[in-house]
């Protein structure tokens, strides 16, 4: 067997006896990392939720104006189609 071969085989072995202890060490740091995460993740939904709701709002009202808009027209154009009450036919 060949130098190198007991070379990547160390390299292994000593990388599996670090790994939990690594892994643990990651752990630890990377969990304020998580939180903060988190965190802005939370404070972001919250402004889109607000976000989303305002326009929500502004499009009802929107819908609400055309609609009254629509009716003011309707009524005005069977008002000019319809004849006069107070007509009489002789």
């Amino acid at each position: 067997m060949s130098k190198n071969f007991f070379i990547g085989a160390a390299v292994a072995v000593g990388a599996v006896a670090l790994i939990p202890g690594v892994a643990t060490a990651l752990g630890r740091a990377g969990r304020p990392l998580v939180r903060a995460g988190i965190r802005t993740g939370a404070v972001a939904y919250d402004e889109f939720r607000k976000a989303g709701a305002e326009a929500y709002e502004h499009v009802e009202d929107i819908v609400a104006e055309v609609r009254e808009e629509m009716a003011t027209e309707r009524a005005a154009a069977e008002a000019e189609a319809a004849p006069p009450a107070d007509t009489q036919d002789a």
